[in-house]
């Protein structure tokens, strides 16, 4: 039998066990035995960890459906997608996926979203005298998309349901950061990391020196370019966003990041602000000029210790201090507008998906609504040090040094669509860049660069 559930109700299932929801129904069930015996591997395709960081609650979980195992297999993030796209072509995808949130829209044909119920295997106690073990099917509701806001960060809502249907669950939530060598900070008497534009101006002028042929010797910062800076689109997205430029419309169908907003009686396009003020730090005539395409990689130049401030993700930390272990690493928040007003963070993480090509659908929903009960998912976040994407757990981790500099920014990330063709978007972004420093027209640059990624959207709703 099927039960229903209320929306508060949708909530304790994920922080109840699976063992004790539903009834089930009266006696034995052959079926329920069969299938209790029937051997599953879901394979589950991510871009970081393995199986081992998942080891304790997968045994827990395994107690409950002892004929469940689950395979992680870890693909680089540069390359998961493609190998996603031949292994279901060819039929043999995995059951389970790691997405980047905000390519979640172009793959939305081929995932399956979160059922209204699930029904699977259970094993009851039953007997009048002597009481044995039992096989019986039980239907559970599950997490119902209008108690997400209540359970998850915004973003996560705003990206996760599509449709009004759930389409991925988040583990782990990251946002752009900002990290620093602490000995260039030193020398210039930098003592506080800036946590506002203005002060990261000013800061990068202090760190930034040049010979008197105007060559650098030292840069304050990796910003300005397009090509030799990572995340130079996630970057000035960023910038958008925090001074409230319109990144599409209503129902993300058209690009709007080119257009003005009114303000009072005068209109202004804040995407131009933005654009200009990010290649402001890669042109020769302003104050704050720090870098060009002459420079090389930026990640390579911070390794060698000429580069105050770069950008990245919490997910980056491990490789930077690999690829820079002689650099007194930093992390700090990414900078604001203003230090007084409300917090603008880019969000850039992964939702675990299910494909409809699996097998094993309600397993493997199943199993990502089991890992997402808090108890659950706060052990493995304390272990691999990731910050979280559920409000409660975000607020344990503000307390927890390890993780409190990334777990700030969860409350305030953002996102936006990226349509059908995710990847371009970086890439118009890039050339958008590229085409300013150059010294063509801006709003030229920005109708042009909405146009193109205009042609890739499709209506969200």
């Amino acid at each position: 039998m099927i039960k229903t559930h209320s929306t508060w109700l949708a909530i304790i299932l994920l922080t109840s066990s699976l063992s004790l929801l539903g009834l089930g129904c009266k006696g034995g069930d052959p079926a329920a035995q069969k299938q209790a015996e029937t051997k599953i591997i879901l394979n589950w395709w991510r871009t970081q960890g393995s199986t081992q960081d998942f080891a304790e609650v997968i045994k827990a979980y395994q107690q409950i459906h002892p004929n469940i195992s689950i395979k992680v297999t870890v693909i680089p993030g540069d390359q998961l997608e493609q190998r996603l796209l031949e292994a279901l072509a060819a039929g043999r995808g995995p059951d389970l996926v790691s997405l980047l949130n905000s390519h979640l829209g172009s793959w939305q044909d081929k995932l399956q979203p979160l059922p209204a119920t699930i029904t699977l295997p259970f094993q009851e106690m039953r007997g009048l005298i002597k009481k044995e073990p039992t096989w019986v099917m039980q239907t559970n509701a599950t997490l119902n998309p209008k108690a997400m806001p209540q359970l998850y960060v915004d973003t996560v809502v705003k990206d996760a349901i599509i449709n009004n249907q759930i389409y991925g669950l988040p583990i782990a939530l990251d946002s752009l950061l900002l990290y620093y060598n602490r000995d260039l900070l030193n020398g210039a008497q930098i003592a506080t990391v800036p946590a506002d534009w203005e002060s990261f101006k000013t800061a990068v002028q202090k760190i930034t020196q040049l010979d008197k042929n105007g060559k650098f010797l030292q840069y304050g910062a990796a910003l300005g370019e397009g090509n030799n800076v990572p995340y130079a689109a996630d970057i000035l997205t960023a910038l958008m966003l925090q001074n409230g430029t319109p990144m599409t419309n209503s129902t993300s169908s058209v690009a709007t990041f080119a257009q003005a907003v009114k303000s009072g009686d005068q209109s202004f396009v804040p995407g131009q602000d933005a654009l200009r003020f990010y290649t402001d730090f890669a042109n020769p005539t302003k104050e704050t000029y720090t870098w060009s395409a002459a420079e090389g990689e930026a990640w390579q130049q911070f390794a060698s210790g000429k580069v105050g401030f770069i950008f990245g993700y919490w997910r980056d930390f491990a490789k930077l201090k690999q690829l820079a272990p002689k650099i007194n690493l930093g992390v700090a928040n990414f900078p604001q507008i203003s230090a007084t007003g409300r917090p603008v963070y880019l969000a850039s993480y992964y939702l675990e998906t299910v494909p409809k090509q699996s097998q094993h659908i309600s397993e493997a929903w199943d199993l990502l609504q089991y890992l997402a009960q808090p108890s659950h998912l706060s052990d493995y976040l304390k272990n691999t040090k990731q910050p979280a994407a559920q409000r409660s757990l975000v607020a344990d981790q503000l307390k927890n040094l390890d993780v409190a500099i990334p777990a700030t920014q969860s409350l305030n990330a953002q996102s936006w669509y990226h349509g059908l063709k995710p990847d371009l978007v970086d890439s118009v972004f890039k050339n958008l860049i590229e085409q300013t420093v150059s010294g063509t027209d801006m709003i030229q640059n920005l109708r042009y660069a909405a146009t193109q990624i205009t042609q890739t959207l499709q209506n969200k709703k």
